[in-house]
């Protein structure tokens, strides 16, 4: 059994919105809601891996502010161990600046009606405990 996959994940807040993208076609867990995040390389953190994933992803330079999670999970195509870090746009970047395509700001009411993976649970309801 291969070992887990080590994931950094950046939750982006901005102006009261998250940012959040959609899984391509062709790769597991397709068309569900994502935040910005990947593998992490061989010698990097987790939290330096949702820093660089979130700028390839997005374009958008963000700063890690607090460790939310971690989250081991297993999926029929493999396991995870997920790092889930609370983010911050990069001082000098407008509350609305634009990410790249699939990604974009929404709400937490828009939130709230998209379906994301399985293992993103225990965050969503943390993040969704902290909106009144």
């Amino acid at each position: 059994m291969a070992a887990a996959s080590r994931i950094g994940i950046a939750v982006v807040e901005s102006a009261g919105r998250m940012l959040v993208g959609q899984r391509p076609e062709g790769v597991p867990l397709a068309g569900k809601a994502e935040f910005p995040g990947g593998k992490c390389e061989a010698d990097e953190t987790p939290r330096s891996c949702a820093v660089r994933e979130c700028r390839e992803e997005t374009g958008l330079l963000v700063v890690p502010r607090e460790h939310l999670a971690t989250v081991n999970f297993s999926y029929p195509h493999g396991d995870v161990e997920l790092h889930f870090w609370r983010c911050v746009l990069s001082p000098g970047l407008p509350d609305n600046a634009e990410p790249q395509s699939p990604f974009r700001w929404v709400t937490y009411e828009e939130m709230r009606q998209l379906v994301f993976p399985e293992a993103n649970r225990s965050v969503l309801d943390l993040l969704m405990s902290r909106v009144q």
